[in-house]
Parts: structure tokens; C-alpha cells; sequence
């Protein structure tokens, strides 16, 4: 079984440059799939997408809509809002809850940084 180079702008556009006589070697959907699902990408969607259930679970709607996660770095969450006067709230008094509903749900979290949105 020949091993497949991961895909990359480099090697796409070295097959574009090659001369078309004959049909191009084509890969297989699958080695495609499983080079996206073993990627860093796919690994920072899903720990993003566990810190999203823990911020719905403690922030509301309207909470929600101000907050973004930027960020994971050493167990670092960067948080974004976009109001100031909601990000002094939640410093001051939810942090401790997001710290822990963000161990709960095993983002590997133990900080979080905060941030205020530019306009």
C-alpha cells in the first residue's frame, strides 16, 4: 500500500503544472476523510466545540450572543465580549463557574484570559 501525501496548496498546485496526457492519479475519498479526521483542525473543533456547551451552560442567550472564544494555549481560554460592563461581570463573579463547568466538560481549561471585543 503506497502511503498518500496529506493534501496541501504545494502539492496541488505541482499536479496543476504537470501536462494533462493522460487521466491525473486521483486519491481515494478515504485516505482524504481519514487525513482530515487524524488533522489538528478537527482536534481543535471538537475541544472548541466543548467549550461552547460549557459556556451555553452557564451563560444565557443574550450572554451568549457577547462572548466568543478566541483561544486555548496551555490550559489558557481567551474570552472575547463584546460589552464591558458584562465582561466585569462575569470576571468578578461567574469566572469560578466557567472554570469549573470548562474541567467539567474536560476542555483541559484551568484559566481563563479576558478580553474586550474592538468595534
Amino acid at each position: 500500500m503506497t502511503k498518500v501525501p496529506p493534501p496541501s496548496p504545494e502539492r496541488d498546485r505541482a499536479l496543476a503544472r504537470k501536462p494533462r496526457y493522460a487521466f491525473r492519479k486521483t486519491e481515494g475519498i478515504d485516505q482524504l476523510v481519514k487525513g482530515f479526521l487524524s488533522s489538528e483542525d478537527v482536534r481543535r473543533m471538537k475541544r472548541f466545540a466543548k467549550v461552547r456547551g460549557a459556556l451555553d451552560a452557564v451563560l444565557n442567550e443574550r450572554e451568549r450572543a457577547k462572548v466568543k472564544p478566541v483561544g486555548i494555549t496551555e490550559g489558557v481560554l481567551t474570552l472575547e465580549v463584546a460589552d464591558s460592563v458584562l465582561l466585569g461581570e462575569l470576571r468578578n463573579h461567574r469566572a469560578h463557574a466557567l472554570v469549573a463547568a470548562l474541567a467539567d466538560d474536560g476542555t483541559g481549561v484551568t484559566r481563563i484570559a479576558w478580553r474586550l471585543a474592538k468595534r
